[in-house]
């Protein structure tokens, strides 16, 4: 061996045959494929590396923090234009049913004209000129287009809130009973063992139905839900004395005490359509409300409570026209006209009556 033979830097032994154009380190023959093999499993761990960095590169770009954000946004704007819509169709209805109001209680008014005439026979060629004369105006009416226009708005609604009252206490009659819906005169079904009675005539019509329960004495309060209840409201409740069961039952009979739509009392078959004079406003009663209706026999007078505008209307009975004992008498008019007759609840406030402001009399 010379001064000018290089050694394998591996093994310092043998002779050097190999040098690397990579680390210029010298190899004898077994180790220069030793170093290669080390540079091919180096290799094999920087591809490793690499496509598990590719992955999660890949992986990262769509897990993003921001994607996330963008979801709840994306649904809580899908949310947003939904509740747009419906409250579009909502006031649309609104403003559709308002204007048709004043038709509808022309149309109620003429329908129940007619109906007195027929029954009392009594009408002439002038009350039949007057009638079409108002049928052919009401056509024209009809016909009119709505004015209204659908307007795009410039900025986004964030949240929407609505203001509730939070009054817990209300006016709420007490010795809540359960009557049950017993005999019907006229186009109406009983269901839930007579608890549910509903309109089934296909046309605007007086469908009768009587309370099972006799009231001769003490104070007896029913609570009704209107399940289903026409535009504007048309429902009639009220007392009917037991011995005009076996007459003609009608709202208009003196045996007949109660309320009615179109903002009208019957008493005695004396009929008041004004509102200034007995406080009572029908038109506050809609689908899904509660009404309270009691029978005060001592007192002799019966009563009506609204539970959505926590108001109390009290209508005295003369017991001389309508003798005790009373029964339940409500009429349905409109079709599809639903009411139920709820169980008693268990209400902390049912042993007291406020009589305040909120109480509206009629002797």
């Amino acid at each position: 061996m010379t001064n000018d033979t290089k050694q394998c830097i591996t093994c310092n032994n043998s002779i050097g045959v190999m040098t690397c154009n990579g680390c210029q380190q010298i190899f004898c023959g077994k180790h220069s494929l030793e170093h290669r093999h080390q540079l091919a499993n180096q290799l094999d761990s920087i591809m490793r590396e690499h496509s598990s960095l590719q992955r999660e590169f890949e992986r990262s770009s769509k897990e993003h923090n921001l994607f996330k954000k963008i979801d709840i946004w994306e649904r809580e704007a899908v949310t947003k234009v939904h509740i747009a819509a419906e409250t579009a169709r909502f006031d649309l209805q609104q403003m559709i049913d308002k204007s048709r109001d004043p038709i509808s209680k022309t149309y109620r008014d003429i329908a129940m004209n007619l109906r007195s005439s027929r029954e009392a026979d009594d009408y002439s060629e002038n009350e039949l000129n007057r009638w079409m004369n108002q049928l052919k105006q009401l056509k024209s009416e009809v016909t009119l287009p709505l004015q209204v226009t659908l307007v795009e708005e410039e900025w986004s609604i964030i949240k929407l809130i609505k203001i509730k009252h939070s009054d817990t206490e209300k006016n709420i009659p007490v010795s809540i009973s359960q009557d049950r819906f017993s005999k019907v005169i006229g186009s109406v079904t009983l269901d839930n063992d007579g608890l549910l009675a509903k309109h089934t005539s296909n046309d605007w019509n007086y469908e009768y139905v009587l309370g099972e329960q006799h009231y001769s004495e003490g104070r007896h309060t029913i609570l009704f839900k209107i399940e289903q209840s026409g535009i504007p409201y048309n429902i009639f409740f009220g007392c009917i004395s037991s011995e005009a069961i076996q007459k003609r039952i009608s709202i208009n009979s003196q045996f007949t005490v109660g309320w009615f739509g179109f903002n009208q009392t019957y008493q005695h078959g004396i009929r008041n359509g004004n509102p200034t004079s007995h406080g009572y406003n029908s038109n506050t009663i809609a689908t899904n409300d509660v009404l309270y209706m009691t029978f005060d026999c001592d007192k002799k007078q019966i009563e009506l409570f609204h539970e959505d505008t926590n108001k109390r209307h009290i209508l005295t009975v003369n017991t001389d026209k309508a003798p005790l004992p009373w029964q339940l008498l409500m009429m349905l008019t409109d079709k599809d006209d639903c009411v139920r007759i709820l169980s008693p609840p268990k209400l902390h406030s049912m042993n007291k009556i406020q009589t305040d402001s909120s109480i509206e009399r009629k002797t």
